[in-house]
């Protein structure tokens, strides 16, 4: 692409060389530093391409090389200026646009915030369009540095904010203050541990509570295994947070399967393109056809023009659908166990992730199919915290009749 621009702001010329024997040409030619390119030689014609400031010195090496030269047409931006030069409206007009796409690249066209789950992202667009930063304003009509001090002061939620701006798009990024309302924040609930799965215990790890569990010790799921109420010899009790890890070995059973028969999608070599310009919200059609009809899948791609290093709201949208064909796929038996075992893989993935610091132990697998499909039966011995909160509920008495 860059090529092409560069040959198009200095123009090229196509030309043919009229020689049964073109090679004299093309030594005397590259031994002078001449540059062509797309050349291609048939029944004693020789074309090319060739940039155009090199055209004269292209025309003494074929004077010298005996060959007759004939120019075929001229190419780039600096023939275009020639060949329209009388028509002073496109001209103007070419300028126009130069001038408007240069003003446009000073505004801010695009804000990106990002903000913590507790703020709504609407009222920080709000907060900063009225301290002067909305999308359409003029890049030099605020100062980040003023509308971040400013936005601290006029709001105690947000700790930090940070505004970058590339081009004529802006980052936002709001981070929540963690220490508002610190005084307002109710007590931490007095809770137990109690078992989330049945298992044997193997390690232990009480920050705080009371347990009388022992290393080796059965437990089912529900059990209670660290209280967090605490009796004393007066009679008196106290409730607190209890905090633990309980490990425990426990065993899971997962059927996997997957059908005999089944379709695959193949792409085609058909491939339509098409391609629209959005330029400020408004769409225009660079290709007159269609969505295509039948099995294709869409591709989309987007890509926002910048002059200078600054975006400007002028966007390309491409699409392109590639034709695809349902075909049958017969799985043999060993094809099928990959696959299971495949498809396994990506389960003991989630487990180990869903599970609280689990670990497979052992596992066991048993292969088996029926009239449409291919099973994978696996047995797992894993190490897991069973440990679960559960909060303890106190009735409130004061209103109760005595």
């Amino acid at each position: 692409m860059l090529v092409f621009l560069l040959r198009w702001l200095w123009g090229w010329t196509d030309f043919e060389v009229h020689d049964s024997y073109p090679e004299r040409f093309l030594n005397m030619a590259h031994k002078n530093g001449l540059h062509m390119w797309d050349m291609q030689n048939a029944d004693g014609i020789f074309s090319a391409k060739a940039k155009s400031s090199d055209i004269k010195y292209i025309r003494q090496t074929a004077e010298k090389s005996m060959c007759d030269i004939h120019i075929l047409n001229h190419h780039g931006f600096l023939h275009t200026f020639q060949k329209y030069k009388n028509r002073f409206g496109l001209i103007i007009g070419f300028i126009l646009w130069g001038i408007a796409v240069k003003y446009l690249t000073g505004f801010v066209w695009n804000i990106n915030i990002t903000v913590p789950p507790m703020i709504n992202e609407f009222e920080i667009r709000q907060e900063l369009r009225e301290l002067g930063f909305y999308e359409g304003a003029r890049l030099d009509s605020f100062d980040t540095d003023r509308i971040k001090n400013d936005i601290f002061l006029k709001d105690d939620r947000i700790s930090w904010i940070t505004i970058n701006i590339v081009g004529t798009e802006a980052e936002v990024n709001v981070s929540q203050n963690s220490a508002l309302n610190l005084d307002n924040k109710k007590k931490i609930p007095a809770s137990n541990i109690i078992s989330a799965a049945d298992g044997t215990v193997t390690r232990m790890e009480i920050k705080s509570g009371y347990s009388t569990l022992k290393v080796g010790d059965g437990i089912h799921k529900g059990q209670l295994l660290v209280s967090g109420a605490k009796e004393y010899t007066d009679g008196s009790s106290s409730l607190f947070d209890s905090n633990a890890y309980i490990y425990a070995k426990t065993f899971r059973t997962v059927t996997i399967s997957i059908p005999k028969n089944f379709e695959t999608l193949r792409t085609q070599a058909d491939i339509i393109t098409k391609n629209d310009i959005h330029i400020m919200g408004i769409i225009f059609p660079l290709t007159l056809h269609g969505n295509p009809q039948g099995d294709y899948i869409k591709h989309t791609d987007r890509y926002q023009l910048d002059i200078l290093g600054h975006g400007i709201p002028v966007y390309i949208l491409s699409e392109t659908w590639h034709k695809y064909q349902k075909q049958p796929v017969h799985l043999t038996d060993k094809q099928a166990e990959t696959l299971l075992k495949n498809k396994l893989q990506l389960y003991e993935l989630f487990m180990i992730y869903s599970a609280n610091k689990a670990t497979i132990l052992n596992k066991h697998l048993t292969f088996s199919q029926n009239n449409t499909h291919y099973i994978l039966t696996a047995e797992y011995a894993i190490e897991e915290d069973v440990a679960q909160k559960n909060i303890i509920q106190i009735k409130d008495m004061s209103n109760s009749g005595t």
